[in-house]
């Protein structure tokens, strides 16, 4: 069945990849269990794990924690659930490939939407971090995280390319994340908004709001993020 001089896991990679791109198992098909497809491609679970991490990282399958394996779409996915997780930590789950490209990091006064957001005074100091997160060199999100400076001294000093801010919180400064709300709604990109994630002035982007706060239902941070919807999907795990 396998031909010889070609690693075998790059085979079975091969044939999993022909079953969706003929429509076998089109996107959002849950695959097999491996223990049942390693039976069906007569190989071991260790040469399967091998071919799935391979298509996990060129972003054709996507594997969920205690769920399965499910073939993608085109673009990139965020899962909806109950559990609050980072743009960052979605992707690192899924295995993708990303670069971080920060384009701001300043301590500056809140603005008034901002210093209502935070429960701060008008004016008080906050860190801005804007960056933007990259697959195969093409933008798909772009990030405006602000934190209060009395919470946090000092935020806006952080290596961004290599840290992600939930983690940067929760580790670096002891801040337990609790809960968050999150809003959804589709905008126009105009501005620094169009010229960060490479779109055309006036492209549908689906815009995100979210304030997250500690036990004590303190704001820790609030941010902004606009995402390009021909490159990333929402998608909603559910249970009953």
């Amino acid at each position: 069945m396998y031909r010889e001089g070609e690693p075998i896991y790059q085979q079975v990679a091969q044939i999993i990849r022909s079953n969706i791109e003929s429509g076998k198992w089109p996107v959002h098909t849950k695959l097999p269990d491996e223990i049942v497809l390693s039976q069906q491609l007569g190989i071991s679970r260790g040469t399967l794990r091998r071919a799935l991490k391979d298509l996990i990282d060129q972003g054709v399958l996507t594997q969920i924690r205690g769920r399965g394996t499910f073939v993608v779409s085109n673009t990139l996915e965020q899962h909806l659930s109950s559990k609050l997780i980072s743009f960052a930590e979605s992707m690192k789950q899924q295995g993708l490939r990303y670069k971080t490209v920060v384009l701001k990091q300043e301590i500056a006064a809140a603005d008034m939407k901002v210093a209502a957001y935070l429960e701060l005074e008008k004016n008080e100091q906050v860190s801005i971090i804007e960056r933007v997160r990259l697959v195969q060199n093409n933008p798909v999100i772009y990030l405006r995280n602000i934190i209060p400076e009395k919470v946090c001294p000092g935020f806006a000093e952080n290596d961004f390319e290599n840290q992600d801010i939930f983690s940067l919180l929760e580790r670096k400064y002891g801040q337990k994340i609790q809960w968050g709300r999150r809003y959804f709604k589709a905008v126009p990109a105009w501005g620094e908004v169009s010229q960060n994630l490479g779109l055309a002035p006036g492209t549908p982007v689906l815009y995100l709001e979210q304030i997250i706060y500690d036990a004590k239902s303190r704001p820790l941070e609030c941010s902004s993020v606009w995402i390009n919807s021909e490159r990333f999907d929402i998608v909603s795990i559910l249970e009953r």
